[in-house]
This record gives C-alpha cells, sequence and structure tokens, in this order.
C-alpha cells in the first residue's frame, strides 16, 4: 500500500494485529479436522514387527474413500493454494506495474538509472516468489485431490517415497524466499560471499 499510495494513511496497529489474528484463526479452523479425525493403529509387519500408522477415519468414511475428506482436500487447496497465489500474483501485479512503469522526469542521472534498474529487479523478484511457491507446494495439493479420486495410488510401491519427496518439496519452499533475495539484490554482503564476487 505504501508503494501505491505513499501519502495515504497507513494502516494502524490495531489493523494490522486484526488481520493477522483471522489469519490465525483461519489457519486454527483448517487444522481442526486434522485434529479430531486422525487417529493411529498398530499394523504388524511380515518379520514381526510393529509400525505404528496414521490415518484419517472420517465420520462418513475412511480416509480416500470419504467424500467428506475430497471437499476438505479442495477447499484447503483453494484457500491454501490458489487464494495465496492469487492474492500475491494480483498485489505484486500492481506493485509492479507502478514500479516498473516509474520514471524519473527530464534527463537521468546515472543514480537515478540505478534506482529505475533497482526497482525493476524487486519486480522480478516478486515474480520469482510467486513462481517457486506455486512450482513447490503444487504437487503436494495435487497428490490429496488425486488420491480421493484413485485411493489405489496409496497402494502402489514406492508412494511413500513419492509422498515424502512431494512433502519435502512443499516445506523447502520457505528457504527458497532468502535465497531469492540474496540473489536479486545487489546489496546484499552475503552474495558476494556465496558466489565469490
Amino acid at each position: 500500500m505504501a508503494i501505491m499510495n505513499p501519502l495515504r494513511p497507513r494502516m494502524g496497529k490495531r489493523t494490522t494485529l486484526g488481520i493477522a489474528a483471522i489469519i490465525w484463526l483461519v489457519g486454527v479452523i483448517l487444522s481442526c479436522p486434522m485434529l479430531v479425525f486422525f487417529t493411529t493403529f498398530d499394523q504388524i509387519l511380515p518379520e514381526g514387527g510393529v509400525r505404528v500408522v496414521c490415518y484419517s477415519e472420517w465420520p462418513d468414511g475412511p480416509t480416500n474413500h470419504s467424500f467428506q475428506e475430497h471437499v476438505y482436500n479442495v477447499v484447503f487447496m483453494f484457500l491454501t493454494y490458489f487464494l495465496p497465489i492469487g492474492s500475491m500474483t494480483f498485489t505484486y501485479a500492481r506493485v509492479g506495474i507502478e514500479l516498473w512503469g516509474s520514471q524519473s522526469i527530464g534527463e537521468c542521472t546515472q543514480r537515478q538509472l540505478e534506482n529505475i534498474k533497482s526497482k525493476r529487479r524487486v519486480v522480478k523478484m516478486m515474480m520469482m516468489v510467486v513462481l517457486i511457491f506455486a512450482v513447490c507446494w503444487l504437487p503436494f495439493q495435487v497428490y490429496f485431490i488425486v488420491t480421493s479420486y484413485d485411493p489405489e495410488i496409496t497402494n502402489k510401491p514406492y508412494i511413500q517415497e513419492v509422498y515424502l519427496g512431494i512433502y519435502w518439496l512443499a516445506m523447502s519452499n520457505s528457504m527458497y524466499n532468502p535465497i531469492i533475495y540474496c540473489w536479486m539484490n545487489s546489496r546484499y554482503v552475503l552474495k558476494s560471499i556465496f558466489f565469490l564476487n
């Protein structure tokens, strides 16, 4: 908001805290079905060992056979994947258009040219953040939708390893943002250490 309307009053502390509280509340509500409907059982292995398996037991049936679970997965995907991508794309696009199109009046000095270049680098950085988020989280979201349509996939060989890879990719998203910021920002001193410039 400060970039788009620098003279408009900023959000107050109470408004900011209220928005943060709503986001946390939605997160807690989204997690409640996992707390209520997930349980464990002991699986006896052929060699005599015991493996504890965690699975969901919805009111209308077990995991991958429940319509309620399917609805939950679709809502979860919308709220945690499409909504963030949509809001980031919209807000970053507006900021990007403002930054990319900003020009100095008259002839530009070297400093003004560097400032324009820096603004354009920020736009590219924001686009990269959205793209990385989309790539990292898409397989995780699709996995649960696909397994609710075809539960037999969960019995395929190596599906556990595939799921762990998908899960790792999704969770690794949070480590990429600092790398992107460092890589695309010339002011970072650490960049010269990592890339030996």
